[in-house]
């Protein structure tokens, strides 16, 4: 802050592996939707899926609602790994 007014914004963010990409395609290209569930803000999360390709998001979530979002998904029937 300069003089109590904003003067910047710093903002982190872990990079991308260059592989995960290519693996997203390949896994796209057997058929299978690919869903990320994790602890991240929905903007964050919205902004990888929308770099890699990924089907769908669920974000916000602590380790027991990632859990029992593998749980719901393996009772429709998913494969989940």
């Amino acid at each position: 802050a300069v003089g109590n007014k904003l003067a910047g914004i710093v903002a982190v963010a872990d990079p991308i592996k260059t592989t995960t990409s290519e693996a997203i395609k390949a896994l796209h290209e057997r058929g299978l939707k690919i869903i990320m569930a994790t602890g991240d803000n929905e903007r964050t999360a919205q902004a990888i899926a929308s770099k890699l390709g990924i089907d769908e998001v669920r974000a916000g979530l602590l380790p027991e609602q990632k859990s029992a979002l593998v749980e719901e998904l393996r009772a429709k029937g998913a494969g989940v790994r």
